[in-house]
């Protein structure tokens, strides 16, 4: 087997602290441990008008962007019924030229009701 160097350990009398400096760096350390820690007047203010100029910017885009959508559902509603009124138009064009083309129909049959009438009228008359 061969031997291995062994790495040597960092000596422990650099780390080495007296009793006095243990003391004053835990006496430091709980100090700043208790010491309350508050957001300052001047932070605190930032922090204020960062939030208004925030709903400053965003409050008007909220407010357009609500009333875009208001419209657009309006111009739907109103698309909607512009569509049915065109389809009961073209339903009530059908139906005026059914109507119409009864009358033609009915007009052309009494015409010729008359005139058939009047042919047999004429011919009694002859045969008289």
């Amino acid at each position: 087997m061969p031997e291995t160097p062994e790495a040597e350990a960092p000596s422990s009398d650099s780390f080495d602290l007296d009793r006095s400096e243990k003391e004053t760096l835990l006496e430091e350390y709980a100090k700043e441990r208790k010491r309350v820690k508050n957001i300052s007047f001047r932070n605190l203010l930032y922090l204020y008008l960062m939030i208004f100029l925030l709903l400053a910017i965003l409050m008007p885009k909220i407010y357009i962007s609500n009333q875009i959508y208001y419209l657009s559902r309006n111009i739907n509603d109103m698309y909607h019924k512009y569509t049915a009124l065109l389809e009961e138009q073209a339903a009530l064009q059908r139906e005026l030229e059914r109507i119409r083309y009864r009358i033609n129909v009915i007009d052309q049959l009494s015409s010729q009701s008359r005139m058939d009438d009047n042919d047999t009228q004429t011919d009694m008359q002859e045969n008289e």
